[in-house]
């Protein structure tokens, strides 16, 4: 077998891990679902890497997530990185930041999450390249037995139920009984700023991405205070005043057929940004082959275009009015991210590279904040 390929609707990605794994195939293992896309590299029935254009699983996440690295301290690892040209994680250790066993550590989970994470995928693409072996970027050698990892999967899919059923969806925000809360938390822990963010009354996915935290280690910490009694999930907290960012939709009487004609015309005439919204819309719809190669194309003419109008120059956001608040504003929680890391020191670039948030999406929520009048730039 020189290689395979699929639909993972018919072919369970954990299925497909263990067939990989009892085997101890060698090769590249590539899953996508729409625009997103996910490598497993597979040697000898072990995963030694994972890569993903997911930017919440990026090395640096995790880095953050677990307290090994600040936001500046990982900016300032980028630079030393187009500096020398050497990896990010080779780079971290070379300045001192973290530990060569410390690297290897965090890899190692960062390859389970990433490969743990495509196992909830019930639609998507996949196709594996027997034989076919990228070099190891990091240059720090993991490795991930497939079988543990689909062991770990089905234990996985019995817990998110219990943790669905307390969390049902992401938009909960959590209540903390003063009584019961731990105290003495040091600010800058991992449980000292959950606990902050919850008094906020922040939403569960706003939490995720202030941490830089994975879902399933989120609502794993979440659920454990809830059962002791610490925590309560609640509605989000009212917002003082509600001011909508535009945004455009599209009318769902609309087939997926015309929303494409549209979208070629757009591609056609470089109108980017309809081109994009429109083909989103198509695949909501129904993801499709070819909705999913016009949205790719329409996001690649888009982020261009942004790279341009945005980054080309060094731009130092501010926030237009001292007194604006991010509760007074209907924004999502991507929006509210990179709203809070505007401190008038860090350009926009600078704030994309260390954020959760896909580099298109943040220069689409900069470009919109610009055009609000929320954010000017310096």
């Amino acid at each position: 077998m020189e290689g395979l390929a699929g639909d993972l609707g018919t072919m369970p990605v954990a299925d497909l891990l263990l067939y990989l794994g009892n085997r101890g195939l060698t090769g590249t293992l590539v899953c996508e679902r729409g625009t997103i896309k996910k490598s497993i590299i597979v040697k000898n029935g072990e995963v030694v890497n994972a890569a993903s254009n997911d930017p919440r699983e990026y090395l640096g996440q995790f880095l953050i997530n677990f307290g090994h690295i600040s936001e500046d301290q990982l900016t300032k690892a980028f630079h030393t990185q187009a500096e020398t040209k050497v990896f990010l994680g080779k780079v971290l250790v070379m300045v001192g930041l973290v530990t060569e066993e410390t690297l290897k550590a965090v890899l190692t989970i960062k390859v389970r999450e990433t490969t743990l994470s495509l196992c909830r995928w019930k639609d998507g693409a996949f196709r594996f390249a027997r034989g076919v072996l990228p070099p190891n970027q990091e240059g720090v050698d993991v490795a991930v037995p497939l079988v543990d990892i689909h062991r770990e999967a089905e234990f996985r899919e019995t817990v998110w139920e219990a943790l669905l059923q307390v969390f049902p969806t992401s938009t909960l925000a959590l209540q903390v009984d003063e009584a019961k809360a731990p105290t003495g938390l040091a600010p800058n822990s991992l449980d000292g700023q959950l606990f902050e963010l919850m008094r906020e009354g922040h939403s569960i996915e706003e939490i995720c991405l202030r941490l830089h935290a994975t879902d399933f280690h989120l609502y794993q910490r979440l659920y454990a205070l809830y059962r002791q009694g610490i925590i309560a999930p609640t509605e989000p907290l009212l917002k003082v005043d509600s001011v909508e960012i535009a945004s455009d939709t599209v009318g769902e009487e609309v087939s997926v057929v015309e929303i494409l004609q549209h979208a070629r015309a757009f591609l056609a005439a470089k109108s980017f940004a309809d081109a994009e919204a429109l083909a989103a819309r198509a695949v909501e719809m129904k993801t499709t082959p070819e909705a999913v190669a016009i949205l790719k194309e329409a996001e690649a003419g888009l982020l261009d275009q942004l790279r341009r109008e945005l980054l080309a120059t060094p731009h130092i956001p501010r926030m237009s009015s001292p007194d604006l608040k991010l509760k007074q504003l209907d924004l999502t929680p991507q929006e509210k991210y990179l709203m809070s890391r505007i401190d008038g020191t860090r350009d926009i670039r600078a704030i994309i590279r260390v954020s959760p948030v896909r580099e298109l999406d943040a220069l689409k929520y900069f470009k919109r904040f610009i055009e609000s009048g929320y954010v000017s730039l310096g």
